[in-house]
């Protein structure tokens, strides 16, 4: 299971990259990039069905959440699906929001966040 933390991507001005809805410009976080992703993936198999439907059901069940969860198959396929449709839909910064998708996930071994000034360190496995 790959979990993401639903924040901004910044792009290579150092902005947060939005994207256009209805005409409009607007502020996006990944959820609103995996989405969009969604939206333009090619289905021309049944991998890709049934992939596309599992991160469709991961993307509704991280609404109002700060986090996402995604299967390892989905973000497997997502990540070869991402490598192809980010230069077409984001243009300058299609590879940072590929990269994003990616590495961005949350590593077990990635320390815990700062409390009271001291930083909570991840469990070692033994």
């Amino acid at each position: 299971m790959k979990v993401f933390k639903n924040v901004e991507i910044l792009g290579w001005t150092g902005e947060a990259i939005g994207i256009t809805r209805n005409g409009r410009d607007e502020d996006a976080k990944l959820l609103d990039h995996l989405t969009l992703i969604l939206v333009n993936a090619p289905f021309q198999t049944q991998i890709d069905s049934k992939e596309g439907r599992l991160l469709a059901e991961a993307l509704r069940d991280a609404k109002g959440k700060d986090t996402i969860s995604i299967e390892e198959s989905t973000h497997t396929w997502l990540k070869t699906v991402a490598e192809k449709l980010t230069p077409a839909i984001y243009r300058t910064n299609g590879n940072i929001v590929y990269e994003h998708i990616k590495e961005g996930f949350e590593k077990p071994h990635q320390p815990k966040e700062v409390k009271d000034g001291k930083q909570d360190e991840a469990p070692i496995a033994k």
